[in-house]
């Protein structure tokens, strides 16, 4: 008689083993796939946010193609700025943003001539930044640069970024340069120890 409870209770044990590993597969099995579809249902909404973010963005935006503003400095000289292609949001309609830039200002004496690759305009304060292979010719005189912002108030165009120039005063490397518009002089700077300050006049 003892010998048939120990056999149930080892048949029941067994049985009572099987039940929890088999309890244990499913509670793995169950869970896992479900955390797998959480972490798939948040990638897929983040990536919905995100296609929501951009559509949202380029709806924001106005392009153009082609495009060409006039109008005067700040001491009355007369500039026309366009670009291949160009762009400004909703919110911020003066700041227009340009590629494939040239630009031209009509001085006394001589005309100056911008282009680069890009350039941000300001059609409210006529202030300009143009960035990325720029080049600027005044009479014999030829600038390049990656960096050049007008700023309209001061009439000046300060001139950065890998600077070189080329024309009747010889050639000249330097970190800035200013230019004048009104008294057409040039001031050379270097940012290194020595600070060097040179004042030329192109012509």
């Amino acid at each position: 008689m003892a010998l048939s409870k120990r056999k149930i209770s080892r048949k029941n044990f067994a049985q009572l083993t099987l039940l929890l590993m088999g309890l244990i597969i499913i509670f793995f099995t169950y869970f896992g796939n479900f955390k797998k579809k959480e972490d798939t249902t948040v990638v897929e909404d983040i990536k919905k946010i995100d296609q929501e973010n951009q559509e949202e963005s380029a709806d924001n935006i106005n392009r153009f193609e082609d495009v060409e503003y006039k109008g005067l400095d700040a001491s009355g000289n007369r500039y026309v700025i366009g670009s291949k292609y160009a762009n400004f949001t909703t919110d911020r309609p003066e700041i227009i943003s340009m590629t494939n830039v040239e630009c031209t200002f009509y001085l006394s004496g001589g005309n100056l001539y911008i282009v680069s690759d890009y350039a941000i305009f300001n059609n409210s304060s006529n202030d300009m930044e143009f960035t990325e292979n720029v080049k600027m010719n005044y009479l014999e005189n030829v600038l390049f640069s990656q960096k050049a912002i007008f700023e309209n108030e001061k009439n000046e165009l300060i001139i950065e970024g890998d600077v070189s120039s080329k024309g009747p005063n010889g050639k000249i490397r330097a970190d800035r340069l200013d230019f004048d518009l009104n008294t057409k002089k040039l001031k050379i700077s270097m940012y290194n120890d020595e600070k060097v300050n040179i004042k030329v006049k192109l012509q």
